[in-house]
């Protein structure tokens, strides 16, 4: 092994693909069991390697040198081989400092609610350490010189930064919450190390409250540049490091599409998907597979109840995917849950199509029954309220492929293909 990433498990890690988008080809993944970590340092077979859970602690203890950071942090992710001797450094402590610089947070003076007690808590606590922040550990375990979260809000009412350090919220537990965000009214910024999904529920709290929030996307392609610089002692360019982060965000989000029945979604969405290469997902398609009925036929069986169950399942189930366009259908907006389940690991669009262009009158769908126009405008103000984007779709498919990718600020080159 020359370069790559040391960890228990590492399915989820996207190190490779970084590394790879630095021009490191020779980074790989090595999953090493906790019996075999300790042989692993002492082999010193490697140049240079990154560290993740549960080994950053391990890391620490084998090396020969470590950086000041890292003896703060009390954790090693980044070790270089320099002619049989280990130098080991916490890239993550950059990964940090760069996401609180780019939401332009200053802890100063400030308390901050650090989740966790674990290996990337106390880097974040020698980050704001540096900054001159007041850093507060907060566990769901009573121990000593930390707070309890039911505690949280009533003993620092005045906390600015809430950081989750821990894996509440990470798949598959996407469910879990480290803090509860109520009662906390001054706060300038939520920021969670997770990033599978996008969006923990943590992080869709803070959006429901109106607090700036970011997840750990930045953090992790931070490090990985700062650890390629010092495997190679190079520096590697403000741009690159952004075009890599976009990338691996275009990559992992899901684009998902509301609006009323014949405003495009599935025609647009498909060719939407071919031409960004990610895949398409037909949220009306999936519950007819699932149920082994068509629409209509589980409205008369389910009745508008029963299909919106089934319609919430599958919307939870392709919410936790990544890298596809989502096509919803119409009554998606019909329970707010579904809200949160596709903003998880995407970006909501509306289709927004002038009514004299749809079809208002479609015996296969049943909620058209009760008159297209009333129905129409009850969810107009809905979709407007979910939407991220809104991209107007009356010209031809190619125009609104077009205004769809201008929105998300991507580029088509040229017109789509009609494969």
């Amino acid at each position: 092994m020359e370069y790559g990433l040391i960890g228990e498990h590492l399915g989820h890690s996207f190190s490779k693909q970084i590394h790879s988008g630095l021009g490191n080809d020779r980074y790989i993944l090595r999953e090493v069991p906790r019996d075999r970590v300790d042989e692993f340092f002492e082999t010193r077979e490697f140049s240079g390697i990154n560290v993740t859970i549960p080994y950053k602690k391990t890391a620490l203890a084998a090396c020969d040198e470590v950086s000041d950071l890292a003896k703060r942090a009390q954790a090693v992710n980044c070790v270089v081989n320099r002619g049989g001797r280990l130098y080991g450094e916490n890239t993550d402590c950059a990964g940090i400092l760069a996401t609180l610089e780019h939401a332009g947070i200053d802890v100063r003076d400030k308390t901050v609610l650090v989740l966790g007690r674990g290996g990337a808590a106390t880097a974040v606590q020698a980050v704001i350490e540096s900054l001159g922040g007041r850093p507060v550990t907060v566990y769901r375990k009573q121990a000593e010189g930390c707070v309890l979260p039911e505690q949280a809000a009533r003993m620092y009412p005045d906390a600015a930064v809430v950081i989750n350090a821990t894996p509440a919220g990470m798949h598959p537990d996407v469910e879990s919450q480290a803090l509860d965000l109520s009662g906390f009214d001054q706060l300038e910024f939520v920021f969670d190390l997770v990033y599978n999904p996008l969006k923990t529920r943590l992080l869709l709290q803070a959006g429901s409250l109106g607090i700036p929030h970011d997840n750990g996307l930045r953090m992790l392609v931070t490090q990985a540049v700062r650890a390629h610089e010092i495997f190679f002692d190079v520096q590697v360019p403000d741009a690159i490091t952004e075009q890599v982060l976009a990338d691996l965000v275009r990559q992992r989000r899901n684009i998902v599409l509301i609006g009323m029945s014949s405003c495009g979604k599935s025609t647009l969405g498909k060719r939407l998907a071919q031409t960004l290469g990610l895949s398409f997902t037909d949220l009306d398609a999936e519950i007819e597979a699932a149920a082994g009925l068509s629409i209509p036929e589980i409205f008369r069986q389910e009745q508008e109840a029963g299909f919106r169950r089934r319609e919430t399942e599958a919307a939870r189930q392709a919410g936790l995917d990544t890298g596809q366009v989502i096509a919803c259908g119409g009554g998606i907006i019909e329970r707010p849950e579904n809200l949160d389940l596709l903003h998880r690991n995407g970006i909501i669009l509306w289709l927004k199509r002038d009514p004299a262009l749809m079809v208002h009158k479609d015996a296969d769908r049943p909620m058209l029954k009760q008159g297209f126009d009333s129905l129409y405008a009850r969810r107009a103000p809905v979709y407007a309220s979910w939407a991220d984007l809104t991209v107007t779709n009356d010209g031809s498919l190619q125009e609104g492929l077009e205004a769809v990718c201008r929105a998300l600020g991507l580029q088509v080159d040229g017109p789509a293909s009609s494969g």
